[in-house]
């Protein structure tokens, strides 16, 4: 029984301790550069049966830092990769409608430069970058996302839940 509670309070310490640096110090966390609205994962199943589904991760964030956010990367289940950011617009919607499909937000490119203090965004991870990872990003972070400001250090952001909404089926 103690080995349980022992291996319960370890696991909840690394929680608390995942902004670890290379150097045995702590990463600051900046909790308050973003605000998550939303996080989830949703496949679309393509409607040809030879052609394998894709699953995309999507983060809806509010930009909360006064710089703009130059590089994000996600540190997942399926190791690190790259981040788009696009700037996110609420669709509205009329009484009683509902999106078919997505996230309910209409998306338009933007550079991290052109992202200001107040604007929401997607994050989405991209499949397939070689970017290494930064020697500053503990081997044991997982379902973390890492940024930078202009100019800053590497800065930990930790997503507690992704939601999984409905399958898109592609014609």
């Amino acid at each position: 029984m103690k080995s349980v509670l022992a291996c319960v309070l370890f696991v909840m310490c690394g929680f608390a301790a995942a902004d670890v640096s290379a150097k045995g110090g702590r990463l600051k966390s900046h909790k308050h550069d973003l605000k998550l609205i939303e996080a989830y994962s949703q496949k679309t199943v393509p409607g040809r049966r030879e052609s394998p589904a894709e699953i995309s991760i999507n983060f809806i964030m509010e930009w909360r830092a006064k710089t703009y956010p130059e590089t994000m990367f996600w540190r997942g289940e399926g190791g690190w990769q790259t981040c788009r950011m696009l700037k996110a617009h609420k669709m509205e919607l009329g009484a009683g409608s509902k999106p078919i499909v997505g996230s309910g937000y209409r998306v338009e490119m933007a550079d991290g430069n052109n992202i200001k203090k107040g604007d929401t965004m997607m994050v989405t991870p991209m499949v397939g970058g070689k970017f290494p990872i930064p020697k500053e990003i503990p081997n044991e972070a997982r379902n973390t996302l890492f940024y930078k400001t202009g100019g800053s250090e590497w800065r930990p952001f930790v997503i507690d839940t992704i939601i999984k909404k409905r399958d898109i089926l592609a014609p």
